[in-house]
């Protein structure tokens, strides 16, 4: 596995959505299934989605060797404005869930979706991903993340 990427539902905090919900919008968009591996509800309930095995469609061009993990939430009342509304029981399943994930793929880079080349402009996962996956590395991990400044995805992909 090469990544583990964070998403938002972009949906308001009061749409407690899950695997169901966004697998309806997916098919109705022409996916195939649900495009993300796991979902995170608004009381912290971890649902699965597309197996780990399959390749997900959830960051276009780089969803090979990607694992998409998306918290319900992520936009004001507006529907449009990104906002960090997750609950403490979203963030709490989201440490076990990539500490988890880490820990079976510990080569894997922990990125959010608007942190890969082309997907800048999105608001997703609607909160600041490098800080939180450095917090990670730093406060609940032994290891330490590599520095990453730009767009220092191609140089990882080149040698990957």
């Amino acid at each position: 596995m090469r990544y583990l990427t964070i998403h938002c539902a972009a949906t308001t905090a009061s749409m407690d959505i899950g695997v169901d919900e966004i697998r309806q919008w997916h098919l109705a968009r022409g996916f195939r299934d649900v495009g993300y591996h796991y979902v995170i509800r608004r009381d912290g309930t971890l649902e699965r989605g597309r197996p780990e095995s399959q390749t997900g469609a959830h960051v276009g061009g780089y969803n090979t060797g990607n694992i998409g993990v998306c918290m319900a939430g992520g936009v004001k009342d507006d529907g449009e404005t990104p906002e960090d509304n997750f609950t403490a029981a979203q963030w709490s399943a989201l440490d076990a869930l990539l500490t988890d994930l880490h820990e079976r793929y510990p080569e894997a880079l922990i990125m959010g979706h608007n942190g890969f080349p082309g997907h800048e402009s999105r608001g997703c996962p609607c909160f600041d991903w490098r800080a939180y996956r450095d917090a990670l590395h730093n406060e609940h991990w032994s290891d330490k993340p590599a520095e990453w400044d730009g767009h220092w995805i191609e140089e990882v992909d080149f040698i990957t």
